[in-house]
């Protein structure tokens, strides 16, 4: 289900293939530059970054190459997601970037060789796990300045009281049930962070505090890529809501999702 940006001004959503190509090729140019010691590297992929960045896929290099070459051969992409976090992030890193080009050309090398590799490990985290965390900090700027909430929450088969006052196309996809070995026997959330989400804590604390004796468990993304994987975790927090069986009820994207799962009414339970 598509990540709601509530905005009449919403720029068209993008195929998200097509940033995160983008940054498995800066991760992997930037990570053989650092290897060969060829300093060039940081302006080049500055110049990458800040022309997508600034200007739009259109004219990004490697974004332009998905777009063209290898978009038209895949299959249509199962969801699509605003542009302008993943515009933000690569803003970020042309900022990192500059910064190490300014540090070789000080002749500051080590200096520029940590920015660097800042770049080269977020891309990579973005890459293989879909975390992004410039994404992230485009989120938190938005709600500091109370713009747009960015919310996800895709409901399944366990509410089906809730299901059922909401339209076909609405109803969220199912989730496959949770695997043996994590189930808790009775409700439990799965809260899926990474070291470098600075809000997973407060979440955490926030569901124990507003659910008291539910269980709650946190995932690092990345010790569980399979399970990550499994249930699309594309940002941190993910949260999944479980039932006592194993079902999963709410699979909840960001804190305004969860937020908004622990502000709506528990259903009653059901007559012995």
């Amino acid at each position: 289900m598509l990540a709601g940006m509530a905005s009449s001004s919403a720029p068209t959503p993008i195929d998200p293939r097509g940033p995160r190509t983008n940054q498995a090729v800066l991760a992997t140019g930037l990570l053989l530059g650092l290897a060969f010691g060829q300093e060039w590297v940081a302006p080049l992929f500055a110049v990458v970054l800040f022309l997508g960045a600034a200007f739009g896929p259109r004219y990004g290099p490697v974004l332009r190459f998905y777009a063209t070459f290898v978009k038209p051969r895949l299959a249509p992409p199962r969801e699509l997601e605003d542009p302008r976090p993943p515009r933000f992030a690569a803003s970020v890193g042309v900022v990192f970037l500059s910064a190490a080009t300014v540090a070789f050309a000080l002749e500051a090398a080590l200096v520029g060789w940590v920015l660097v590799g800042v770049v080269a490990a977020l891309a990579g985290l973005s890459a293989i796990t879909r975390i992004c965390v410039g994404c992230e900090m485009y989120v938190l700027l938005v709600r500091l300045r109370g713009g747009v909430r960015v919310v996800t929450i895709d409901r399944v088969a366990g509410d089906a009281a809730v299901e059922a006052r909401r339209p076909a196309h609405e109803q969220g996809p199912a989730q496959p049930p949770l695997p043996v070995a994590l189930r808790a026997g009775g409700p439990q959330w799965i809260v899926f962070s990474t070291e470098y989400c600075a809000v997973c804590p407060s979440v955490v604390a926030e569901i124990e505090s507003r659910r008291a004796g539910e269980r709650v468990d946190v995932l690092d993304v990345a010790e569980h890529l399979d399970l990550a994987s499994r249930y699309k975790v594309r940002r941190a927090p993910t949260v999944l809501r479980v039932d006592a069986v194993g079902s999963v009820v709410a699979r909840l994207s960001g804190v305004d999702a969860v937020r908004a799962e622990l502000g709506a009414p528990q259903a009653a339970p059901a007559p012995a």
